[in-house]
Order: C-alpha cells, then sequence, then structure tokens
C-alpha cells in the first residue's frame, strides 16, 4: 500500500507540473521577443507569475482585458494640432529646422509657442488652408472655454495669420501679451504681422522688445531680420541673420544672409551663405534663388540656370523661383523665355516691386518702351524708394521721347 500511495503521489506531482508548464508558464515564441508585456507596459514592472491554483481565474480576467484596453480605444493627449493641416510639401520644407528642445527656465507654453512660431516660413496648399479653417473653427471654442490662456490666444492670432487674416492675427497676439507680457514669440509673431500690414515702427517695437526678453532665441532674431530687410535696414538685418545663425544655423537665416550680402554688394559673401545655406537644406527654394542670384552676379550663367530650375522645381507658385529662371533666361539670351517667367511672376505677385521692374526690363530689351515704362512706374508705386526701377524709368521715357 506504502508503494501505490507513493506512485499515486508522484503521479499527482507530475500531472501539477504538467499543468502549471502549460498553464501557469506559456512557451515563449522567437517572435514573442520585441513585443513588451502589457504588464510591464503599464506599470513599468515585470509581471508576476501566476500560481496554479489561480490559473482558471486570471484567463478568465484575461479574457475581459484586452477587450477593455484595445489599443484603438487608447486617446492621444496634447497632440500636436499642426499635423493636422500640415502638408507633406510642408514637412518636407520643415526639414533643416527640427523643434528646439525645451529649455531650462523655459515654460511648456514657451517651447510651443516656440514650435509655432517656425509656421512663419512655411508654405501652404489649398488643402492646407481649408484644415487651417477647421482648426481656426476648433481654437475659438478653446478660447472661449478658456479666455486667459495666452497660449491659446496665440495659436489662433498664428492661425489667423497663416490664413490671411491680419488684422484678425494681430488682434489675438496683442491680447496673448496682454495675458503674458514676457513671451518673446507672441511678440515676434506680432512684429512679422505688423510688418506685413504696413506698420514698420510698430514692428520694429515688437522685435526689439522680443530680443530684449529673448536674447539667445534663434527664430526671434531671424524674424528681427526678415522684418529689418523688408524695411530697407540691410545692414542692420544682415547683423541679426548672424546672430541666429550663431545661436542656431539654420538654412532660412543662411538664405536671409545671402539676400542681404547680396543687396549690399557683398556677392562673394552672398554666395558663401547660400552655399552653405543649401548644403543644410537642399530643398528649400529659397536658398536655391538666393544661390542663383549670386551665382548670376558673380558670372556663372550656367550654374546659375541650373540652380534656377531646381528652384522651380521645388516652388513652382513661387514669384521670387520665377524671377530667378527668367534673369538666368534673359542673360543667356532667350529674351522671349524670359518675359514670360516675369509675367508670371506679376501674376503670381501682382503687388512685387522687383517683379514688375525686372518685367519692364526684359520687355525694354525687346523693344517695346511703353509696356517696360509703365512696369517701370507700377515698381515705383509699390516700392518709392527702389533706386533701379526709378533709373530704369529715366532711360526709357528719354528713350521714348528721342525717338531713339
Amino acid at each position: 500500500m506504502q508503494c501505490k500511495r507513493q506512485s499515486v503521489g508522484i503521479y499527482a506531482i507530475a500531472i501539477s507540473l504538467t499543468l502549471s508548464c502549460f498553464f501557469g508558464l506559456p512557451k515563449l515564441n522567437a517572435r514573442d521577443i520585441n513585443f513588451v508585456p502589457a504588464a510591464l507596459a503599464k506599470t513599468g514592472k515585470p509581471s508576476s507569475v501566476t500560481p496554479a491554483s489561480q490559473t482558471k481565474n486570471a484567463r478568465r480576467e484575461e479574457n475581459v482585458k484586452p477587450e477593455k484596453e484595445s489599443p484603438t480605444k487608447i486617446k492621444v493627449e496634447n497632440q500636436d494640432e499642426l499635423s493636422q493641416w500640415t502638408s507633406p510639401k510642408s514637412k518636407d520644407l520643415e526639414k533643416g529646422s527640427s523643434i528646439l528642445p525645451k529649455k531650462p527656465g523655459t515654460t511648456a507654453n514657451t517651447t510651443k509657442e516656440e514650435e509655432y512660431v517656425k509656421l512663419l516660413s512655411m508654405d501652404h496648399s489649398p488643402t492646407d488652408l481649408k484644415a487651417l479653417g477647421e482648426s481656426i473653427v476648433k481654437i475659438r471654442k478653446q478660447v472661449t472655454d478658456h479666455p486667459q490662456d495666452p497660449f491659446l490666444r496665440f495659436k489662433l492670432g498664428t492661425h489667423l495669420y497663416l490664413v490671411g487674416d491680419l488684422e484678425g492675427a494681430a488682434g489675438e497676439l496683442s491680447n496673448s501679451i496682454n495675458i503674458n507680457p514676457s513671451s518673446a514669440s507672441a511678440r515676434a509673431q506680432l512684429g512679422k504681422v505688423l510688418e506685413l500690414g504696413g506698420k514698420h515702427m510698430d514692428a520694429l517695437q515688437q522685435f526689439r522688445r522680443a530680443v530684449e526678453i529673448s536674447p539667445n532665441s534663434p527664430e526671434v532674431h531671424f524674424l528681427f531680420g526678415e522684418s529689418l530687410m523688408h524695411g530697407g535696414n540691410v545692414q542692420e538685418a544682415v547683423n541679426e541673420y548672424r546672430r541666429s545663425i550663431a545661436l542656431q544655423p539654420s538654412a532660412d537665416a543662411l538664405a536671409g544672409l545671402s539676400e542681404g550680402l547680396f543687396a549690399s554688394g557683398d556677392i562673394h559673401g552672398a554666395l558663401e551663405a547660400s552655399r552653405h545655406a543649401v548644403s543644410l537644406d537642399s530643398t528649400l527654394a529659397r536658398a536655391q534663388v538666393a544661390l542663383t542670384n549670386a551665382l548670376l552676379k558673380s558670372g556663372d550663367k550656367i550654374s546659375a540656370l541650373r540652380t534656377a530650375r531646381q528652384s522651380m522645381l521645388l516652388s513652382p507658385n513661387s514669384p521670387d523661383s520665377h524671377l530667378a529662371l527668367g534673369r538666368c533666361l534673359f542673360a543667356t539670351g532667350d529674351q522671349s523665355t524670359a518675359v514670360e517667367e516675369f509675367k508670371q511672376a506679376v501674376a503670381l505677385d501682382p503687388l512685387n516691386p522687383s517683379a514688375r521692374n525686372d518685367l519692364g526690363y526684359a520687355l525694354y530689351g525687346r523693344g517695346e518702351i511703353v509696356p517696360a515704362v509703365t512696369e517701370f512706374r507700377l515698381a515705383l508705386r509699390l516700392n518709392p524708394r527702389f533706386v533701379e526701377a526709378r533709373n530704369n524709368l529715366e532711360v526709357a521715357i528719354h528713350r521714348l521721347y528721342s525717338g531713339k
């Protein structure tokens, strides 16, 4: 009887171990190695082994858990709304200007504002504008629920700027600054909007205050440089571009520096800056245009024509790309095609004085004096300080009335 009892005991132990192996410790497949266990993913701690006596109840609970915690029901919080309307093309153009890491002493809103500042140099298609309109409706509701949130005001102002509502954008950005006067990003954004609205002195005031608040922000210095360049303060703009590059080199700032150096007559410096910009981001049409202008001015017409065509491929709806290509075509003797490129630039941006002047110059070269005079006059109306257009107008009028 003792032997039989021992045998029965041994068999019972063997059966218990077998059941434990099958139900308590499931076999690990090779394909499971790359996956994190559910318990470890949720708690950050290894899951404990379930005793064999509790296996049945554990299996019942496991059958319920996946249904309760289905991945499709997981809510992602703080999703970046920019991804809802930023087009693939816009994301490509952002290449080379990654989001800055959070700096010591900055708040979460400050970091988010810096991300939104980067949107100022992005291109947007009609599809983007439709999505932007939907975002504006949603953000307005958030502002209604939280009217004293400065970042919501800032975000609404940025979106309004991107759809072309400069007055609405200025109002919301001003509200954001009234709530949080120490926001350098909001002041820089407001400065950009005011500059586009023709309020140059007000824009400079906002930019100078932004630089005082955040002297180590490359975006603030870059936008300040853009405003100065737009207002004709070339040397100050060059200085701001250099400060931005010293803090964090970017293709946009280098392209702006190239444009400033080109305007001041430093062609060698413009060539170096534009080449550096293209090396950082070869998909930035502005950098390709800056390189085209510098190459053409230095006498390298073939290379200039190549980079001009590259800028056209990158941004076919950019008036600057058409202007660059038109200048190269005119320089290589293809005046008829150059005129068509200049006309396309004017059609895309009728208020661009450079486009008007270049079109007038090409028409003058083909002997069409009266249309050329009209374009030179329009260029001067748009920019009364445009010395080149004034000189061209005088020459064209002299030829028109002298009959030569």
